[in-house]
């Protein structure tokens, strides 16, 4: 039995301004193009079945554009006579029961099996049997499902979650609505658990994987390697990951603290161009660079140089800055330069009830 396991796809995300010549976000364009990949990978291989473990749209109510492709790309498995399973995760799952659910667009098509209601469903094909879990409410319902789990011993068993995971190591995303279970709570006598919601691709238990996302979502994502699981299920298990081609996350560091403004610059200008921005998602962290040499440096020639980037952000953190935040007594010392300053400057009028108004709000800010 050959299995593909994919999962938080993430349909109709959108990020940064970078507008593709099609005329959609960039962003929205790379998510489709990777989910599409993994198809045309499918449909050459013609896996027995697919499993995709939630999250395949990135909202309760995805723009017509998302459901389209969505449509488009399933119905290239439906008429290829594959299973796909799809359960629903917390980004797709409505709060409130009556919003309705956009996987009854899709529940019509052949082949395609949608488990979306909030409550442990099996399936079966051929000798695997699917426990399905999708988006529950709440997490006692989510408890109540995992305890209804039993495994057919004449059966293959595949379990699909979509949940965090507590363990020596945690995986878990920090989103709305997750739902968190400790590692000890995945059966350990389930042939294989197809994890979704954590965007890491990544062995959990020994019978237990997370897929990861398909694309990098975040910057949390940058190291990761995005594509999905085949499985071959035998007398053993067969595990092989599949990576994808995704949009690349690069970010770069430089020390400013100790460097001239020139050197500042002619430092910035050489890692932007050596690590080719062009097609890349850039970020720029600028650590102890005085605020006068910031609001110096030539932004133009920093814009050309990435005019071809998905997105560039420089990110600057003044030295100043670190100091109001760490050191109790630069409010006070500002109270002090303010009445030294005072002291030096001639005022027609006025001056005492000017001095003793800043005083007053000085005062106001470090309470």
């Amino acid at each position: 039995m050959k299995i593909l396991h994919v999962s938080d796809t993430h349909l109709g995300y959108s990020a940064y301004r970078k507008i593709a010549d099609n005329g959609l976000n960039q962003r929205e364009l790379d998510v489709y193009e990777s989910f599409a990949g993994f198809i045309d990978y499918a449909l050459d291989i013609m896996p027995d079945l697919i499993i995709h473990s939630g999250d395949l749209f990135d909202s309760v109510r995805p723009t017509n554009r998302a459901i389209t492709f969505a449509l488009i790309q399933l119905l290239r498995i439906s008429r290829a006579g594959i299973p796909f399973v799809v359960i629903s995760g917390n980004h797709e799952t409505p709060k409130l029961r009556e919003t309705g659910s956009v996987f009854r667009i899709i529940e019509h098509l052949d082949h395609i099996y949608p488990i979306y209601k909030g409550e442990y469903e099996t399936l079966d094909f051929k000798d695997i049997k699917l426990h399905c879990i999708p988006q529950t409410p709440h997490g006692e319902q989510l408890q109540e499902a995992l305890g209804h789990v039993t495994s057919d011993p004449g059966m293959r068993n595949i379990l699909i979650l979509h949940v965090g995971i507590l363990g020596m190591k945690e995986f878990r995303m920090g989103d709305f609505n997750e739902h968190i279970i400790p590692k000890i709570a995945l059966p350990a006598d389930m042939d294989y658990i197809a994890l979704g919601h954590y965007h890491g691709g990544v062995q959990v238990t020994e019978n237990a994987f997370y897929a990861g996302s398909t694309e990098r979502l975040s910057f949390k994502e940058e190291k990761d390697t995005k594509g999905f699981w085949k499985i071959t299920l035998d007398e053993t298990r067969d595990m092989q990951f599949i990576p994808l081609d995704t949009r690349d996350m690069v970010t770069l560091e430089l020390d400013c603290f100790t460097l001239s403004p020139q050197d500042t610059l002619d430092h910035i200008i050489t890692l932007l161009n050596k690590c080719h921005p062009s097609g890349k998602i850039l970020r720029f962290f600028l650590y102890g660079i005085p605020r006068q040499v910031y609001n110096t440096l030539d932004f133009e020639s920093l814009e050309d140089i990435t005019r071809e980037a998905i997105h560039f952000e420089l990110l600057p953190e003044f030295p100043e800055d670190e100091h109001f935040v760490h050191a109790g007594g630069a409010i006070g010392n500002l109270m002090e330069e303010w009445l030294t300053f005072l002291s030096r400057v001639s005022l027609d009028k006025d001056k005492e009830e000017i001095g003793k108004l800043a005083l007053h709000y000085l005062s106001q800010v470090e309470q």
